[in-house]
């Protein structure tokens, strides 16, 4: 889920600004370890939250990233990619050429017959260039297999992150209609009572029919977040894991990898290399080979012996296209290297900047707004309560703290979709994986 943070900063600022808050029967905001006590913090073991019990019954995201991979078609299919291109690499290796054997029997005025055999000898190493060409292919196989592995985490991981981000605007806008249903009966007994004048209660029921239409938006959006976890999974579960606490930012000083180790360098310079391969095999296998051959035999009372000698000419044809062919192939695929280098690089660099920017947005809020939130949903009720708020300003200001509230839980899900983005471009979610095991 995408978002603007100067938007966010714009939507802080002006609530802070008023500085209000909780209606007497409200609670004051509770951290994301009030609302979900199964949650761990990626922090370092002395201020971790404990897992409770009741968090046993739902899968952990490691466990749950794991199982989803190893029943994913996408890995099965690159598998037997990798397969194939070892199979054909094995069949690269092997002589190119079968020895033939010759039967000749003729009868006329006397019974002639021979037997011959014929060999063609690669005098041009054309077995050995095919067995480079071969191993490179798998290389580049492997790296491909890699980066479908490498892509599918950050998949799962973006879309759990979605789903937990649509599932907590989903609870935010049930709390927000059961406010709003509230302050509608209370508005319609003070009305009854003569306090408040019919405008108010119309303004409640606008302010019931909104939340009532946010919270079907906002379910719309859950179920189109769980399909993409189903799609990517082929299992529908009852409870999906939970992303725990916020990222962990320290980490990123053991997660800064060489560019050529990356899966998508790896995959291009592999390219690049089987292409270089190709112009070598094309070379040796324009080149003509010798067949020698020797036959036995009778005529009559005759012994017959002879051999051959059979050299292809190239008078026709001397494939030099296929040389030329390679040779483009090849400047394609340098070509693609350092575009593929260049594009790596800076999604890398890039990446980084942005999580950290996105950490820095994330602890400005939780030291100054998510502090001042509560305080301003006290200072509305004792305004309300003190009748130096009318209901409609009440109503107004206090969904502006449910409409701060949802933007932080944007603002907490860009700060996760930065650090996967991170863990992406920097291949290191096997290693994030196993660090919160």
């Amino acid at each position: 889920m995408k978002m603007n943070t100067h938007v966010l900063t714009s939507t802080f600022a002006v609530l802070l600004a008023g500085s209000h808050a909780l209606p007497a029967n409200a609670q004051p905001t509770r951290s994301d370890a009030d609302k979900f006590p199964e949650l761990i913090t990626l922090t370092p073991e002395s201020t971790r939250t404990f897992i409770t019990t009741s968090s046993l019954k739902r899968m952990d995201v490691s466990n749950f990233i794991s199982t989803a991979i190893n029943n994913h078609p996408s890995i099965t299919a690159a598998n037997a990619a990798l397969e194939a291109e070892r199979a054909r690499a094995r069949g690269m290796g092997r002589k190119l050429y079968n020895p033939e054997i010759e039967l000749d029997f003729e009868t006329a005025d006397t019974e002639t017959a021979t037997i011959g055999l014929s060999q063609t000898f690669d005098r041009h190493g054309k077995r050995q260039a095919r067995t480079q060409a071969g191993l490179d292919d798998v290389l580049a196989a492997q790296a491909a297999a890699d980066l479908v592995l490498k892509t599918l985490h950050a998949e799962l991981l973006t879309a759990l992150s979605d789903y937990q981000t649509s599932d907590n605007l989903v609870t935010l806008a049930q709390q927000k209609v059961k406010f709003s249903r509230s302050f509608l009966s209370l508005a319609q007994r003070r009305e009854a009572a003569g306090d408040l004048s019919s405008s108010d209660v119309l303004t409640a029921q606008l302010a019931l029919s909104t939340s009532l239409a946010d919270l079907a938006r906002a379910k719309s959006q859950r179920s189109i977040s769980t399909q993409g976890l189903v799609t990517l999974t082929g299992e529908t579960n009852d409870s999906w894991p939970l992303l725990q606490g916020t990222p962990n930012g320290s980490l990123l000083q053991n997660m800064m990898p060489t560019p050529d180790d990356l899966p998508e360098i790896r995959l291009a310079l592999a390219q690049s290399r089987a292409s270089y391969s190709r112009i070598n095999l094309a070379q040796k296998m324009r080149k003509t080979d010798p067949t020698v051959g020797g036959r036995i035999g009778g005529e009559g009372s005759n012994v017959l012996f002879g051999i051959s000698l059979a050299i292809p000419l190239q008078i026709n044809n001397n494939y030099s296209d296929r040389v030329d062919v390679a040779k483009a192939e090849s400047q394609q695929a340098d070509a693609g290297l350092q575009r593929v280098r260049r594009q790596t690089i800076s999604r890398l660099n890039g990446t980084r900047r942005r999580f950290e920017a996105s950490q820095q947005a994330w602890l400005a809020w939780q030291n100054t707004g998510a502090a001042e939130l509560g305080k301003q949903r006290d200072l509305l009720i004792r305004l309300w309560e003190a009748g130096e708020l009318g209901a409609t300003q009440y109503l107004i200001q206090y969904n502006q703290t449910f409409e701060a509230e949802s933007a932080s839980t944007q603002l907490k899900a860009g700060y996760w979709q930065s650090w996967f983005a991170y863990l992406d471009a920097s291949n290191s979610i096997p290693q994030w994986l196993e660090a919160i095991k």
